[in-house]
């Protein structure tokens, strides 16, 4: 038998992740245990992890865990995996909620309920979460029971209108799937084992926003702060539908944390 030290040998970050999951141990009790001789099972479970690595599957996925906003979140093949990048969207809400004190929230296009249960443990606002995949509502319903959120989610499609709550302020939270034909074509090896449900927007990636946008806009009875994830290139493009569709709209975009134009806030 071998031990932690001999296994991780020249070893990097990730062989370090992987052999802790096959353990199912922190950092701290690994490094208690590292020149301790472990069982077979646990390395021929940490060789079988290492080999899906090699194959190309993201980390995420392999140890069945994303962290989001400070929270843990668990997480499978049937959903997106949660980014940092897509932490820009809760802290805009929130900043939102915290100006508008009666409102409610509404996520859409939830997948592993990451930003919805984000939202729910840091506002008092009511928060309510859609997806069109019955397995990615599996996924977030389990995420809101263990980390105590309260979130209702049903299974909704995203080009199909609406009901909003009655309060006077709505803020519409959507990080729909938005990769354009050409982004779609330079995807990474890592990238591509996500679900295409959750990436795929349409030739220019804006599909389901127009739709969404014009639902949302043709049922308000309020004012609704609807901010949306894009990738950098579909400014303009975005701009342009917005000032021609909604003219007395106020539209801001707000850049990542690389200085890169990520979020879009539209207030009609």
């Amino acid at each position: 038998m071998k031990t932690p030290q001999e296994l991780l040998k020249n070893a990097d970050l990730d062989d370090e992740y992987l052999l802790r999951t096959a353990l199912g141990k922190s950092r701290a009790d690994l490094l208690m245990d590292f020149t301790k001789p472990i069982k077979l099972t646990s390395i021929k479970r940490f060789l079988m992890l290492k080999k899906l690595r090699a194959r190309g599957i993201p980390m995420q996925y392999i140890v069945g865990e994303a962290w989001f906003f400070g929270l843990k979140f668990k997480i499978n093949k049937n959903v997106l995996i949660p980014r940092p990048e897509s932490e820009l969207m809760v802290e805009r809400a929130l900043a939102i909620a915290e100006e508008h004190k009666t409102c409610s929230i509404i996520d859409i296009g939830t997948g592993s309920g990451a930003i919805a249960i984000a939202l729910s443990k840091n506002s008092s606002c009511t928060v309510s979460a859609i997806d069109i995949s019955t397995k990615a509502l599996v996924v977030a319903r389990a995420n809101a029971r263990r980390l105590k959120a309260r979130v209702k989610f049903s299974k909704a499609d995203a080009r199909k209108p609406y009901k909003l709550p009655k309060t006077p302020h709505v803020i519409i939270t959507a990080n729909l799937p938005y990769l354009s034909d050409r982004r779609m074509s330079r995807l990474s090896a890592e990238v591509k084992k996500e679900p295409k449900l959750a990436l795929y927007g349409g030739p220019d990636g804006l599909d389901l926003y127009r739709v969404m946008l014009r639902n949302l806009f043709a049922s308000k009875k309020q004012i609704i702060h609807t901010l949306l994830e894009i990738d950098p290139e579909q400014k303009t493009k975005l701009a342009t539908f917005v000032r021609r569709e909604f003219p007395k709209s106020e539209l801001i975009f707000y850049p990542d944390l690389h200085g890169d134009i990520r979020l879009a806030e539209i207030t009609f």
